[in-house]
This record gives C-alpha cells, sequence and structure tokens, in this order.
C-alpha cells in the first residue's frame, strides 16, 4: 500500500514539474506578447480615437491650441497648432490607456496568488509578472518610438506648412512690387497705404470680416471662415474677386485693389481755379478714347468707372463741359478719389483722381489733412489765369466786363502753390522725383499763348517767380493752356496732351489719335 501512496506522489510530482514547466513559459509568452505588443496597440488606438473617431465619452485635449485675442474669425489650420494638440492628446489618451492595461495586468498576477487554487495559479502569476515585466519594456520601447515618429512627423510637416505659407506670402508681396502694385485707401479722412486689403466672407448670409487673408495660421491655400465657406488666401489665387475693405478705416473698397498698379492723381489750386472742370474734361477724354478704341483696327483702350461714387459723379461729366454750363463750387470737406480703371493693350492701370477745395490750399495747416498728396508722383496744378491781377488789369475794359462773371476772386495762384509745394514736402515727397503738370485754364476765354506756355506765364501773367519755383522744387515739370469745353464731341487738344503727359510716364500708352 504504501508503494501505490509513493508512485501516486511520484507521479503527482512529476505532473506538477510538467506543469511548472508549461505554464510558466506560456505565462511568460503571453504576458510578453500582451504587453509587448498591447503597449504600442494601445497607442495607435488612442490616436485613432483622437484623429478619427473621436468617440463622445473622450476628454478633452490638455493644451488645446491658443488664439490671440481679436483674430480673425476663421478655422486653424491644421499645422498651426491643432496637430500638437493632437499629437499631446493622443499621448496622453494612450498613456491613459496603457495604464488601464498595466493595472489589469497587475491585479491578475496579485489575484493569482490567492485562493485555493494557489499551487495551480501561482506559477501562472509568477510566468505572467515575468513576461509583462519584459513586454513593458518592449512595448513601451515601442510605443515611445511611433510617439517620437508622429511628433516627428507632425513637426516636420509643420514646418513645411508654415515654410510653405512664408513662401507664398513672400512671392504674393514680390508679385505687388514687380507688378508696382501700392494700393491707398480712396475713402475720405483716411488715404492710408492699404498693405493688403480686409475681405468679407462670401459665404451666403455670412458678414464676417477677415482683416488678412493672406497665408498664415488659417490656412495657406485656402481658409476655412467660421461659417464653414472656404476663401482664396491670395491675390495670385484670386482673393481680389471678394468683397474688400479698407484695414484701417473699415470702409468698402469697391473697385477691388490689387489687380493693377495704382496712379495716385490730386489737382490743386486756389477757389475756382477749374479743378473739377478740368477733371470732369480729363475723365471724359479717357472716356472718349475708349468709346473710339471699340471701333474696329483701332488699338484697344478700355476705361471704366471702377466703383459706384465714381459713376455717380462722373458718368455724365460730359454734361458740364459746355462753355454755358458751369459746374458748381467743390464743398470743403475731405475729398473722394474717383476711380478710372484703364487697360491699354496688356498695361493695366488704375487711376485715383483727388480735387480738394481751394480752401486747403491757401489756408495754413489745412493742405496736411490731404495724406494722399504723399502717395503720389505726379501732381496737376490748376490756375486761372483771370485770378492773377497783373494780367486782369491789361485786358480792355469790355474784356473785363465780359469775362467778369467767371473770374475766381481767389488769392494769387503763388498762394496756393507756395502753400501746398511746402506741405507736400513736408509730408515726405520728394519732389525732385516728381512730376507737375501747370495747367493754365480758360484757354476757351484767353487767346492761345502759342506753344510756349511757360514763356506766356511769365511774360504776359507776370508769374516768372511761380514757373522758376516750380522748375527749381520738381524733377519734370509741363505747361499746359486748357480748356475744359466739348465741343461737337471733341475736347479741346489740350486736354488729350495733358493726359498723355500724365499717362505715358505712368505705363500707359492712349490710342494714337490725338483727337
Amino acid at each position: 500500500m504504501a508503494f501505490v501512496y509513493f508512485f501516486i506522489a511520484i507521479a503527482f510530482t512529476a505532473l506538477y514539474l510538467a506543469y511548472l514547466a508549461c505554464a510558466v513559459p506560456v505565462a511568460i509568452v503571453v504576458g510578453f506578447v500582451a504587453y509587448g505588443v498591447g503597449l504600442p496597440v494601445a497607442y495607435f488606438t488612442g490616436l485613432w480615437r483622437v484623429l478619427v473617431s473621436r468617440p463622445p465619452w473622450l476628454p478633452n485635449p490638455k493644451r488645446p491650441p491658443k488664439i490671440p485675442a481679436g483674430a480673425d474669425p476663421a478655422v486653424l489650420q491644421y499645422f498651426y497648432g491643432p496637430a500638437l494638440t493632437d499629437a499631446d492628446h493622443a499621448v496622453r489618451v494612450a498613456y491613459a490607456t496603457c495604464r488601464d492595461l498595466w493595472r489589469r495586468g497587475a491585479r491578475y498576477v496579485m489575484s493569482a496568488f490567492r485562493g485555493q487554487g494557489v499551487v495551480f495559479s501561482a506559477p501562472a502569476g509568477v510566468g505572467g509578472a515575468i513576461g509583462m515585466a519584459a513586454g513593458i519594456v518592449v512595448g513601451t520601447a515601442a510605443a515611445v518610438g511611433c510617439a517620437i515618429v508622429h511628433l516627428l512627423a507632425v513637426g516636420i510637416s509643420a514646418a513645411v506648412v508654415r515654410a510653405a505659407g512664408t513662401t507664398l506670402r513672400a512671392a504674393d508681396s514680390a508679385v505687388l512690387l514687380v507688378k508696382n502694385i501700392r494700393m491707398v485707401c480712396p475713402n475720405p479722412n483716411c488715404y492710408e497705404r492699404v498693405r493688403y486689403p480686409s475681405y468679407q466672407c462670401p459665404g451666403r448670409a455670412c458678414s464676417r470680416r477677415h482683416r488678412d487673408v493672406r497665408p498664415g495660421r488659417f490656412g495657406i491655400l485656402r481658409r476655412r471662415c467660421e461659417c464653414g465657406t472656404r476663401m482664396r488666401t491670395l491675390l495670385l489665387f484670386g482673393s481680389a474677386q471678394m468683397d474688400a475693405f479698407c484695414p484701417h478705416c473699415g470702409k468698402s473698397l469697391e473697385h477691388r485693389p490689387g489687380k493693377t498698379a495704382e496712379i495716385v492723381l490730386p489737382f490743386f489750386g486756389a477757389i475756382g481755379a477749374g479743378k473739377t472742370r478740368l477733371l470732369f474734361s480729363v475723365v471724359t477724354q479717357l472716356l472718349l478714347w475708349s468709346r473710339k478704341s471699340a471701333a474696329p483696327g483701332r488699338e484697344r483702350f478700355v476705361v471704366e468707372l471702377a466703383d459706384t461714387p465714381t459713376t455717380g459723379k462722373l458718368e455724365d461729366a460730359s454734361r458740364w463741359l459746355s462753355q454755358d454750363s458751369a459746374t458748381g463750387k467743390t464743398p470743403a470737406e475731405m475729398p473722394r478719389a474717383c476711380l478710372i480703371r484703364m487697360t491699354a493693350g496688356h498695361d493695366r492701370r488704375l487711376l485715383h483722381l483727388f480735387d480738394a477745395a481751394g480752401e486747403f490750399f491757401h489756408t495754413p495747416g489745412r493742405t496736411q489733412e490731404l495724406r494722399y498728396l504723399n502717395k503720389a508722383k505726379t501732381f496737376i496744378l490748376v490756375i486761372d489765369p483771370l485770378s492773377v491781377e497783373a494780367f486782369w488789369n491789361r485786358l480792355l475794359p469790355e474784356q473785363q466786363a465780359e469775362l467778369k462773371a467767371v473770374r475766381s476772386a481767389a488769392p494769387p495762384p503763388e498762394l496756393a502753390y507756395q502753400q501746398a509745394h511746402q506741405e507736400i514736402e513736408a509730408m515726405g515727397v520728394r519732389l525732385r522725383k516728381a512730376r507737375l503738370a501747370v495747367a493754365f485754364s480758360r484757354a476757351d476765354l484767353i487767346s492761345a499763348p502759342g506753344d510756349d506756355v511757360a514763356a506766356w506765364a511769365t511774360d504776359d501773367l507776370g508769374l516768372g517767380n511761380l514757373v522758376r519755383s516750380v522748375r527749381l522744387n520738381f524733377g519734370e515739370t509741363r505747361f499746359f493752356h486748357t480748356a475744359a469745353v466739348m465741343t461737337d464731341g471733341t475736347m479741346h487738344p489740350s486736354i488729350p496732351a495733358l493726359l498723355r503727359w500724365v499717362l505715358v510716364c505712368n505705363g500707359i500708352n492712349p490710342p494714337g489719335d490725338p483727337s
């Protein structure tokens, strides 16, 4: 009987040793695989939950991207913050998943050493603990490696995207520079340089305004408004098609700047000198050239009134150019530019015509209010010869009686010029690189002086000091004797001559027909 018990004991011991030989290695392998593979899988699971599935129970990110106060109402570009937030969030979610996996494994190992079957469960617990320890080391290294690769990919992508944004901004600025596009706000009390317009979201029923749509934190090729509408980011990509606004004064830039170079052309002179009438004649001549260029065989020259205020003021400009009509006095308020878009062949320009009341040019300090003056390189000084006292006194009594009704009761023209040129120079304009056209008005009422208008102004008008002064102060000066009248559908020849001198040096060649 003793032999039987001995045999059973030996058999049981052999079986138990066999069990140990199998259970411990199996538990080690299972533990190692569970944690060596489970930890990186947990990382990818966290990444999937953060980037794709986003279950409702997922906790909020601890480090959401920060948007500066007052930023545009747009959605951040992914690689300008959200990508790093997602990477941080994925690491935190994966860490929580891995920690939960470790705790479950620890509870399993601890439970193996409790209860009645501890003799059989303990070997599996020991093997599981060994495998779990080794698996955690390998799995953690693998998960950390995956996280490093992910973070490197995010970092490199963010660097590439931001470099692309910077490059595109630079390219857009370079195009503006090469095309000599320097935008100016035409609105009263502003006149600021517009580095880049603000744009209103083109989405239906959305009035959100974006101050700077260029590539950056809110998008590279496109940006997305908070309403979900996508917007172009560059003039190169057609952002000028959206409704533009001045970033300084907030007023509409209906003419959609940024497509072409701009010419700022101020008219200045004393009260009643004929500035407004000359402006009307200039616009009328441009429109005449445009209509004639539409005929077959003519050189293409297209002129458009570029916005609603300009159209309202100048659409019927020609009706003010008969000898019997008189333009009203220009209000002594800040002027708004009249905007004319011109296309001559492949050349395009946007012309800003500024006509301020004469009070601004002979009242000390008021000229400084006209801040558009320092944006101009070409100026037009308008002088009424009848306002020159010495010339008026030499007229015959019958001539004075005939012309008295149209004579302007303005201060001497030298006063308007000296006041304006000193203020313009004080604004920072380099007059030696600027051009000045001196337009003596009323050529339809006063005998033509011949070809040498400067000599006529010196000898007959007694304005020698003014003639010498403008030639000394400005880099290029030309004198014209103009008549802002229209006869039989044709402007006085002085107007096309004046316009050619202004436009050719600004990159626009008017049609060859001088009429």
